[in-house]
């Protein structure tokens, strides 16, 4: 009787496991480079619908739950995103190779820095002090040995090379910021894009997304210490805003 029991409970569970299961949909597969076929390891599967997210193994081997009709995003540092249906996942999934192209900044024409200083120093600036001397005005020897110039002239005189040293300083200053900003705007280019909006959305026009990322207005701060993964997730929330807003409004 007790081993009748025994035999019925397990049973009773092991129906009640399958069913579970069962009705837990799940997509497996295994992530490749198209060109040549190598492992890809430590890849982001997202599903966009559900918002669960998973990497691949190191074997580039991946397990997601989701529902046929749901759509994955996998991607990968240095290849194109995939966006593909659920239903449509083979045993392999093969990425291509990316190659990103970022907004073009002029550099002034020196290799180095000691060029650039060597440059500097031959600089030939105007003077712009007020004060001109009256080269008509000619003294003896034995009248310059006598007479001391106005303290005026000197003043005017150190003043004129100070700022001359000044707006040297100033400009090479003015030059490094700008070369670090346009180095950072280029690095930020890399990571948040009009690619990535199109394969994290639907939108594809150049307008739509342009509008689309003002409306996300996300701060050079978050962009560069955000994952590929967190980028993507935080797009695809924005879009979710961005859907039900009014027309006059995007």
């Amino acid at each position: 009787m007790n081993l009748f029991r025994t035999i019925l409970l397990l049973s009773i569970c092991t129906f009640y496991t399958i069913s579970l299961v069962a009705q837990q949909q799940f997509v497996k597969g295994l992530i490749l480079s198209q060109s040549d076929s190598s492992i890809i390891s430590h890849a982001h599967i997202i599903n966009t619908t559900s918002k669960i997210g998973v990497t691949s193994n190191q074997t580039g081997a991946f397990f997601i739950q989701a529902k046929l009709e749901d759509t994955l995003v996998i991607s990968f540092i240095g290849f194109k995103s995939l966006r593909i249906s659920a239903s449509n996942i083979d045993s392999k999934v093969y990425l291509t190779r990316a190659i990103h192209n970022i907004e073009t900044y002029t550099v002034l024409p020196y290799k180095d820095f000691n060029e650039f200083r060597e440059a500097f120093t031959k600089l030939e600036l105007k003077d712009t002090s007020s004060f001109k001397l009256n080269t008509s005005f000619v003294l003896s020897i034995d009248e310059l040995k006598s007479w001391g110039p106005p303290q005026s002239i000197l003043r005017g005189q150190f003043t004129a090379l100070a700022a001359k040293f000044n707006k040297r300083i100033k400009d090479k200053k003015n030059y490094d910021r700008l070369i670090a900003r346009d180095k950072h705007r280029a690095f930020l280019a890399t990571k948040f894009n009009s690619k990535l909006v199109k394969q994290a959305t639907v939108l594809r026009e150049e307008y739509q997304i342009n509008s689309f990322m003002e409306y996300c207005d996300f701060t050079d701060q978050f962009i560069e210490l955000s994952s590929h993964y967190k980028l993507v997730d935080q797009i695809i929330n924005c879009f979710d805003e961005y859907t039900n807003l009014p027309m006059v409004n995007k």
